[in-house]
């Protein structure tokens, strides 16, 4: 069994287990992943795994989870249970929201999206303005400044569904990893690679039950949520309101529209420098697009990987890598990004499986999506 340490916020050693019945470790490139935990109750250091504490596996301790949720089950056969779930360390930026500065109506950024992301974290996680606020020992991994430049303000919004939707629209990852040496979490944006089958600058990964590196596989191609055209309606009312439309120029059929409202863009506190038109309708494009990018269409293969094959985990492919995913007997052929990947450790072996391309909605995204839209309709 892989064999997970377990440490309080303050970097102390509380202990080690490796006889669980099962661990399951979800790594997201979007947004924060999780893990579950079942072990019973009376083994070594169970009674470590409390809330709060962090927990990584031995082989690789930069990647780390919080608990955040346990439970004990007492089954028919007089068997206990101990459940302990939790996320990865990225879920921290999901506990603050984003202040606008002392004086500001909105935290307004122009700049490459690696740097709005760490500005983000930083003014509302590192050194904000009320002390209070800052998460203990969490900075910031130097600003490369990658990622296309976009414009953007926020103000009051949760800071990791921020963090995600200018993940989504740019492509890149981000995370916070553990760094023990240094007794600090250090929050950074990732960047995959381009592992396709066709470039030839890297050593190309293609999953395909040809190659014996596939278990078992599902192909989903919907539309049912699917939009892209945006009409984004900012500040004014009638005909005075600022509209600008973003998306593919299509029609007939193929045309799908959404509306999103965005009258927050542009709006200044008393006493600061307006916006000038550019910087408004760039903002307002920006809105659309993110808007748009949560309405894809949902193309994704999820498969169970085969661990013992021509491609070996975190050395050929990772999360984040773009690969080439093959199924002669559908049709289908499709350059990907792996978005998830779901580490499952139990007694009988080592299980793998991951999700190539942007997945279905899950229930809690429905609901905020349905939230967001209820309300703009009520500000219309």
């Amino acid at each position: 069994m892989q064999p997970i340490r377990i440490i309080d916020v303050n970097f102390n050693l509380l202990g080690e287990v490796d006889a669980y019945t099962s661990l399951q470790w979800i790594r997201r490139w979007h947004r924060p992943g999780e893990f579950e935990l079942h072990i019973h109750p009376s083994m070594q250091n169970a009674d470590k795994l409390v809330e709060d504490a962090i927990i990584f596996k031995a082989s690789n301790p930069s990647e780390a989870g919080i608990i955040r949720h346990r439970e004990i089950t007492l089954a028919e056969n007089g068997t206990e249970v101990l459940l302990v779930k939790g996320n990865l360390l990225a879920e921290l930026t999901g506990r603050r929201i984003t202040y606008p500065p002392e004086g500001s109506a909105y935290h307004y950024i122009n700049a490459p999206v690696e740097t709005i992301m760490k500005a983000y974290v930083a003014a509302n996680c590192i050194d904000p303005v009320d002390t209070a606020r800052g998460i203990p020992s969490l900075v910031n991994a130097p600003d490369l400044a990658r990622g296309g430049n976009v414009q953007c303000q926020t103000r009051y919004k949760q800071l990791d569904e921020e963090l995600e939707k200018l993940s989504v629209s740019s492509g890149l990852g981000w995370q916070i990893a553990l760094d023990i040496a240094n007794a600090q979490l250090v929050f950074d944006v990732l960047v995959g690679r381009d592992l396709t089958a066709g470039q030839d600058a890297l050593p190309p990964a293609i999953f395909s039950t040809d190659y014996d590196n596939i278990k078992s596989q599902a192909y989903v191609n919907s539309v049912v949520s699917y939009k892209n055209m945006a009409v984004v309606g900012g500040q004014g009312e009638g005909i005075e309101r600022k509209i600008v439309t973003v998306g593919d120029q299509q029609a007939g059929l193929q045309r799908c529209e959404t509306f999103v409202d965005a009258r927050d863009i542009g709006t200044q506190a008393e006493g600061e420098e307006p916006l000038i038109e550019e910087q408004v309708e760039a903002m307002l494009r920006q809105r659309g697009q993110e808007k748009l990018a949560e309405l894809d269409r949902i193309l994704s293969f999820e498969s169970e990987l085969l661990t013992n094959s021509n491609l070996v985990y975190r050395q050929d492919y990772d999360l984040g890598d773009v690969v080439t995913i093959v199924n002669r007997k559908w049709g289908v052929t499709m350059d990907a990004r792996i978005t998830e990947i779901t580490e499952v450790y139990e007694a009988s072996g080592f299980t793998l499986s991951a999700v190539f391309g942007n997945s279905a909605p899950t229930l809690i995204s429905k609901i905020r999506q349905e939230l967001n839209q209820t309300s703009a309709e009520v500000r219309r």
